[in-house]
């Protein structure tokens, strides 16, 4: 892996970090075409696992420079610049994930990015994995992950966990309709705030979507009363997450997801854009 000072790494990997109140700690949109730099303070991102870095026209990055034209059957385009993160599911396997380390223990987290539905996007009958953040071990008390669930139409509903499997599935929400959906670029806002002791239950759980061409993020979650405290661990706060992951009942189609512009910011990025209230969704605990 290579090494980079934050000004060589904004120039080669458009990865930075940034002290300055209301900055992102770490920015990529994967202009570089590599994903093996970090910044000052020890982000980096995990081995591509059926991901690889896209251009309109090829692969150009999985765990090396690489060089793949693109199919006859496929759409790479990006939502900005020229590159983007794609997620590759082939048909009946379950597997495309991309993880990354924070490289530090933040007690408060917002992760943003642009990711887009895929254009034959159907929800199996089971869980597939979203979004998962948490302070050292995974899966543990501290873990947040976020899943989608079927809806009964083909399309998804997401749900979160609070302390990974441990706490169950609570929140279900309405998140992608199909066909509506499929092929739209959605902006998501992810916050997770670190409870301040083992038993003070006051850690906070946030999500927010907005789909392009909005002008507001839509509340898909929130819960103010959180149990996001690490038993395993004496540091607290996180530092380690993913990008979808496992989805039990694999596509019947090879299936493509697309991320670009992720962020980490360590306050609130999206204060300054109108956020909408829904109802508070029926609760669905799975044990």
């Amino acid at each position: 892996m290579a090494f980079f000072r934050p000004f060589t790494t904004l120039a080669v990997a458009t990865l930075f970090a940034s002290a300055a109140l209301g900055q992102p700690l770490i920015v990529d949109s994967f202009e570089s075409g590599d994903m093996s730099a970090t910044n000052e303070d020890g982000f980096d991102w995990g081995a591509n696992n059926r991901t690889s870095v896209v251009t309109a026209d090829a692969a150009v990055y999985n765990n090396k420079t690489i060089e793949n034209p693109i199919g006859s059957d496929q759409n790479w385009n990006p939502k900005d610049g020229e590159h983007s993160l794609r997620f590759r599911y082939p048909a009946g396997q379950p597997m495309a994930e991309q993880r990354f380390n924070l490289g530090k223990h933040y007690r408060d987290v917002w992760v943003t990015y642009w990711i887009r539905v895929p254009f034959n996007f159907t929800q199996g009958s089971l869980n597939s994995k979203f979004l998962a953040l948490w302070p050292s071990t995974y899966d543990r008390p501290g873990t947040v992950t976020w899943q989608t669930r079927p809806n009964g139409n083909g399309g998804a509903n997401l749900v979160y966990q609070d302390g990974g499997v441990t706490g169950g599935e609570i929140g279900s929400a309405a998140f992608i309709s199909v066909p509506d959906d499929r092929g739209r670029w959605m902006q998501v806002a992810a916050h997770v705030k670190a409870s301040s002791g083992p038993s003070a239950n006051d850690g906070i759980i946030q999500l927010f979507r907005r789909w392009e061409g909005a002008d507001s993020f839509t509340k898909i979650h929130e819960k103010l009363t959180a149990d996001t405290w690490d038993d395993s661990s004496s540091q607290q706060g996180l530092s380690q997450g993913y990008i979808m992951g496992w989805a039990n009942d694999p596509y019947d189609q090879d299936t493509e997801w697309l991320l670009d512009e992720f962020a980490v910011y360590t306050e609130s990025p999206i204060d300054n854009v109108f956020i909408s209230e829904r109802p508070n969704p029926p609760t669905l605990t799975l044990r």
